[in-house]
């Protein structure tokens, strides 16, 4: 039986050290890896949707979907459901896309940007090619390929009698600049199940802990490679946020 604590692989103090994990990780599962950072240790891979009362997906989805193009100038047609869950995503609304970044120092900003200092952090590591062999095969289809269309499609209807419970990776559309800056891609999930429980998740899962000690020297050392929230959320109020927070030294 796959425990939480069975797919740990490493703590990483510094960059460096997370950059070695990685490279082990990627030998290990003989693929190139997704990231997600996580802020607080127990936080469990679900999408935002499946974390409350299922029915509440379809109709926020529908609503969503229905007064959307009174205020978005570009909305997708009615009947495209897999190019609105990104869109949804983007504005906040709750879905079943999880969030991955092929980058993990992206992982790591979202890991410790907004984290408590006693609270241990963690990045979790997904073989995006290995999960879709438990479902579809090895290969890692576009958002909106045929394969994925079904299970967005059950994002608006609410329909108990369709059974599918999928997990995908997809490559998610790099049209906007924010998903363009942070390298995303998704798993879009079709059941409210925690991935990492997923009873072959050893397969495809990893996770490095982040301890509380070490947040001060990852945020140096990712300020040093220049990642910071300007380049992160590329527009105007973002830059303006980030120049907010410099200080005086003399003082």
């Amino acid at each position: 039986m796959t425990t939480i604590s069975n797919l740990n692989i490493g703590a990483a103090n510094s960059v460096s050290e997370l950059i070695e994990l990685v490279h082990e990780a990627e030998e290990r599962f003989k693929a190139q890896m997704w990231f997600r950072g996580h802020s607080e240790l127990d936080w469990r891979l679900v999408p935002s949707a499946h974390r409350h009362a299922a029915i509440l997906e379809s109709n926020r989805a529908n609503r969503f979907r229905l007064s959307a193009p009174s205020l978005h100038a570009n909305c997708p047609s009615h009947l495209d459901y897999v190019s609105w869950l990104p869109i949804m995503q983007h504005y906040g609304l709750p879905t079943r896309l999880l969030d991955w970044t092929e980058s993990v120092l992206v992982a790591l900003y979202f890991a410790i940007e907004a984290v408590a200092p006693s609270k241990d952090a963690a990045i979790w590591l997904l073989a995006p090619g290995l999960l879709n062999k438990q479902s579809i095969g090895g290969v890692i289809p576009f958002i909106h390929d045929e394969r994925v269309q079904q299970v967005a499609m059950r994002a608006f209807s609410h329909n108990k009698d369709e059974v599918d419970r999928s997990c995908l990776s997809v490559l998610a559309p790099r049209s906007d600049r924010r998903m363009a800056a942070q390298l995303g891609n998704y798993t879009i999930h079709d059941n409210q199940n925690s991935l990492e429980l997923h009873p072959e998740s050893q397969k495809f899962l990893a996770r490095i802990l982040l301890p509380a000690s070490s947040h001060n020297k990852l945020a140096r050392d990712l300020s040093v490679l220049g990642l910071r929230q300007s380049t992160l959320f590329p527009d105007l109020a973002n830059l303006a946020s980030e120049l907010i927070k410099i200080v005086t030294i003399d003082d």
